[in-house]
């Protein structure tokens, strides 16, 4: 993988409302805070001030994160994957929290160039 350089993207993430029947959407940002050949880590700004922090790496199975502040780590996909990513993640973490994280994914991928590290 060729780094990618320091930046952050901003994104629009949502996830369906209960109950409504609609979409919520809440505004969010992706920053590239560090990146290595194998690795990338990333820090995901959402709603309230709120943060996660999470590492991409990559296996010999294909790609991963790990969110180590909520104790959450699985195999992802392309990053563009927004659905397939969203549900995976939705295995370990709230409904909100997984959308987030795969719509950054997405920024992630858009930023690159690239849906694989």
């Amino acid at each position: 993988m060729i780094c990618w350089p320091e930046g952050s993207m901003e994104f629009v993430s949502r996830a369906a409302a209960e109950g409504s029947g609609g979409d919520r959407r809440w505004p969010c940002k992706v920053r590239v805070k560090s990146c290595s050949r194998y690795m990338a880590e990333l820090i995901i700004h959402y709603g309230r001030g709120s943060c996660i922090n999470a590492v991409l790496g990559k296996y010999m199975g294909g790609q991963y994160i790990c969110i180590p502040d909520m104790d959450v780590g699985c195999a992802v996909g392309r990053f563009s994957d927004i659905e397939g990513n969203k549900e995976k993640l939705g295995f370990h973490m709230g409904a909100e929290e997984a959308a987030t994280v795969a719509h950054a994914l997405r920024a992630i991928s858009g930023y690159s160039g690239m849906d694989w590290i």
